[in-house]
Parts: C-alpha cells; sequence; structure tokens
C-alpha cells in the first residue's frame, strides 16, 4: 500500500496527436482517491470492505499506465528511466527508514531484520522474525514499494528487450501478467496460513494490477467504442470496491476486484466523463501530490492507534502524572 508520487504525463486519446505530452489532471485525482480510501481504511474502518487494501490497488493500476507510458510510449532512456525513479522515491524512503531506525533504536526496539528487508525493498518477500502481524518497527507497508520497485524492474527488462527486437512488449507484458494469475490461483488453492499476510504480497501475485495497464498501454490503449462512455469507469470502480468484500476469496479479489480498477482506469482515461471532471477536483488532485509522503508517515500513526496496549499505558502515565 503506497503511493506513486510520479508526474502523469501521458498522451491523453482525445484531442491529442501520438506523442504529445499532457498532464492529466484527473489522474492526480485518482491518486488522491486512492490516498483518501487508504486513510479511511486505515483509520476510519468500514465493516466488510478494507478500504487500506483498496486503496494500495489503485496505487498499483496507476502505476502501470504511468510507467509503461514511458517505457513503451515516449521510450524514455532506459538510464533516464531510473534517475527519475530513484530521485523520487529513494531520498523519502530513505528518510522514513533512517527516523524509525533511530526512534525504535533509543526505545531499544530495532529489529535489524525489518529494517534492512524495508531499507532494501525486500519486505514483501521477508517476514518479521516472530511471524506475520508481529512486526515491532512501523515498515510494513514499505511491501507495496517493494512491489512497484520490482515491477519497475521487470518492465524496464520488457523495454530492452523489445528495443533490442528480441520481443515484442505486448508479449513480455503478458507472459509476466499470466505468470501473477497462475500465481494467485495456486496460492488460492493451497491456501496456507496467514496468505494475506504472506504470499498474498509476493510481487508475482501483488503486481498483477499494475501489470495489467501496463499490458494495456503497450497494445496501444485498445478500447471497445459501445463501452466509450462515461458511465463505465466509475461503474468498474464501483464493482471493483464491491468485490473486495471480506468474505469473497483473496483470488476473486485479486483478480476480479483489481482487474475492475485496472478496466475502470483505462476506461477513464479513454473516456473521463463526470468521473473524470470529479477527480480533477483541486483539493483532490493536491491530495494525490502529497500522497507518498502521507502513504510513507502515516503508518507510525495507523499502528499507534490500533495498539491498545501502547493507549493503556499512555493513560496510566497521565493519570499517575496529574494524581500523584
Amino acid at each position: 500500500m503506497h503511493p506513486n508520487n510520479l508526474a502523469n504525463h501521458q498522451n491523453v486519446p482525445s484531442g491529442a496527436s501520438a506523442g504529445t505530452q499532457t498532464h492529466v489532471e484527473y489522474l492526480d485525482g485518482w491518486r488522491g482517491l486512492a490516498i483518501c480510501m487508504l486513510l479511511v481504511g486505515h483509520f476510519f474502518p468500514v465493516p466488510g470492505i478494507n478500504f487500506g487494501t483498496v486503496g494500495v490497488n489503485l496505487f498499483f493500476v496507476l502505476s502501470g499506465l504511468l510507467m509503461s507510458g514511458l517505457l513503451f510510449d515516449k521510450c524514455e532512456p532506459i538510464s533516464r528511466f531510473y534517475r527519475r525513479r530513484i530521485a523520487r522515491i529513494l531520498p523519502a524512503h530513505l528518510l522514513f527508514v533512517a527516523t524509525m531506525a533511530l526512534v525504535f533504536w533509543l526505545k531499544d526496539q530495532l529489529s535489524a531484520r525489518e529494517t534492512l528487508s524495508a531499507l532494501f525493498f525486500v519486505n514483501n518477500y521477508v517476514q518479521p522474525a516472530a511471524g506475520p502481524g508481529t512486526a515491532l518497527m512501523p515498515l510494513g507497508h514499505i511491501w507495496s514499494l517493494s512491489v512497484e520497485e520490482h515491477s519497475y524492474v521487470a518492465l524496464s527488462m520488457v523495454a530492452i528487450a523489445a528495443r533490442a527486437r528480441r520481443l515484442r512488449a505486448v508479449a513480455g507484458i503478458g507472459a509476466l501478467l499470466g505468470a501473477t494469475i497462475f500465481c494467485a490461483l495456486v496460492y488460492q488453492w493451497l491456501n496456507p496460513p496467514a496468505l494475506v499476510f504472506t504470499q498474498w504480497l509476493h510481487t508475482e501475485v501483488a503486481a498483477y494490477g499494475l501489470l495489467a495497464t501496463a499490458l494495456w498501454v503497450a497494445a496501444g490503449r485498445p478500447w471497445p467504442r459501445r463501452l466509450a462512455a462515461g458511465w463505465v469507469a466509475p461503474v468498474l470502480l464501483v464493482l471493483g470496491v464491491a468485490l473486495h468484500w471480506w468474505s469473497a476469496p483473496l483470488a476473486v479479489q485479486r483478480l476480479l476486484g483489481v482487474g475492475c480498477f485496472a478496466a475502470a482506469i483505462c476506461a477513464l482515461y479513454s473516456t473521463p466523463g463526470l468521473l473524470g471532471a470529479l477527480l480533477s477536483w483541486t483539493p483532490l488532485r493536491k491530495f494525490g501530490h502529497w500522497s507518498f509522503s502521507i502513504y510513507l508517515w502515516q503508518q507510525p500513526f495507523y499502528l499507534g492507534a490500533h495498539d491498545d496496549s501502547a493507549h493503556a499505558r499512555m493513560l496510566a502515565l497521565l493519570i499517575r502524572k496529574y494524581l500523584t
């Protein structure tokens, strides 16, 4: 669950010629909607649907759209692609991890395992020493950044092969997407303990939404004319949220729910309609601009808000202070 803070410069299908770079304001609003849903899920949970998961998946489909646009539409040089990703993500990431490491070192609760796995974007594969759900430090949300970084590397490898005419971009991304679908079905069938906190965070499953929108871009952004209507994107968006209902199998939430989000952002991009106008609302777009920082720094507060023992200790200290 992590927002991507990348500028959304893409080719606008309506009123713009191929190769024209234009800022798409409603994609900022999509990012703002994603961080709002994540915050609702974390701080104002709604029974039946984990809006935190919904928010992260909205970020993933947006990332696939934006990154594939740079790699397969704009054909941005790979070296520049990596420099921009590093400049936009790494400084804030390092500051957050270093701050958390310092705080928990002072509290004598520093976990080298959790710190290093988050630092190197592999904590979606490295569980806390005591098992899932036992993390000492508020670094668990870095799993979504890990998925994105792994996906960027995979997409860039496909781009390199495609530019060398060794592989068609559609075939390469399609193979990666097919692998995520296969893994999702296998993991659902195996249904290991704590699936949602283990295999379901792995890139080979979690990258499904990101790769789905990347495939759409690499295929030339096709969209059926009969579905080129403003109502399609909001309907798909609502359906995707509904498919995240708590009792739905995880594979259904991932493949169908996230699939609806991927189709929704593709429909939005093809025909913005009323949803595009709503997402262009200035406060929502501003919130989208801040989403990466919000996503990073909300985690300690999220864990604190759900740590009953911490609240109890704080209350005890206050009582002791004012009654003695």
